[in-house]
């Protein structure tokens, strides 16, 4: 649906499997309920065998679906995840091969942050989705990202062809790992290691906009992520500052906004989804 609307790129967490396959989902637990009996599951992906996994959620081969997911509320409550268009969960071999290669893959690194891992558990997982994108990717536009400073250094030094940028919201004191608390420890992660850009929440670079200055002086690439990316005024304005892309959840709307700025003469930013 991103690809139809025009989106550049499309953005996506992966974490691995048990048994070291790359799948596509973003919370830390799946939720869903057990079809033996009739309550709630929560499990690590990487608690769960592929087929386990793709045995959860809508099925494209039945009508009936046996493990349903569920979605955490605010209050800590359960309740159905539904939504406006339905399909099976997926691996990422999967994507490669059902998404139109027109559109770039922003590949992010997901890791809970509530579990430490060694360096040889964080190299698994690189490796076991380096193995995939190495194999599927036949010339589309891939980078990587991670909010995990140790994965993104780590993937940087076992590959250079795929660019790699560290993800941070900028607010201090969230994280007790200092590299994750502001733009300027985000730049630092970067010029370290070697990588291409940063990705940072957009209300981090409204509250500091000579950070958009200081990120492109250093050689950065720089992309935005957030709700108020959704918001027209708040697209032209940062593409007036010099911000490379921007990640929105209303594709077709800010497409159609960052072409006017093409048609004006403008920067022009990168639409991701």
């Amino acid at each position: 649906m991103a690809a139809r609307d025009g989106a550049d790129f499309v953005e996506f967490d992966v974490q691995v499997t048990k048994d070291g396959h790359p799948v596509i989902f973003h919370d830390d637990f799946i939720i869903f309920k057990e079809k033996e009996s009739d309550t709630l599951a929560h499990k690590r992906i990487g608690d769960l065998m592929l087929e386990e996994f793709l045995g959860i959620g809508y099925q494209t081969d039945s009508q009936i679906t046996e493990r349903p997911l569920y979605r955490k509320n605010g209050d800590g409550s359960c309740s159905p995840w539904t939504v406006s268009a339905d399909d099976a969960l997926c691996t990422l071999k999967d994507a490669f091969e059902d998404v139109t290669d027109s559109v770039g893959f922003n590949i992010e690194l997901k890791f809970d942050d509530s579990v430490i891992l060694s360096h040889q558990e964080l190299k698994s997982s690189i490796d076991a989705i380096l193995e995939v994108v190495n194999e599927s990717s036949m010339g589309r536009k891939v980078y990587f990202s991670s909010f995990h400073p140790d994965a993104v250094t780590l993937i940087r030094k076992q590959q250079t062809v795929y660019p790699v940028f560290f993800l941070t919201n900028g607010i201090p004191d969230k994280h007790t790992d200092y590299r994750r608390g502001s733009l300027a420890a985000a730049m630092e992660v970067c010029l370290l290691g070697d990588l291409q850009g940063i990705v940072a929440e957009v209300k981090a670079i409204l509250q500091h906009p000579e950070a958009v200055q200081n990120i492109k002086a250093a050689g950065l690439a720089l992309l935005t992520y957030g709700e108020l990316n959704n918001v027209a005024d708040i697209l032209h304005l940062q593409a007036s500052t010099g911000v490379d892309g921007l990640i929105v959840d209303h594709v077709l709307e800010m497409v159609i906004e960052s072409l006017k700025d093409n048609v004006q003469g403008n920067h022009q930013v990168v639409i991701e989804a």
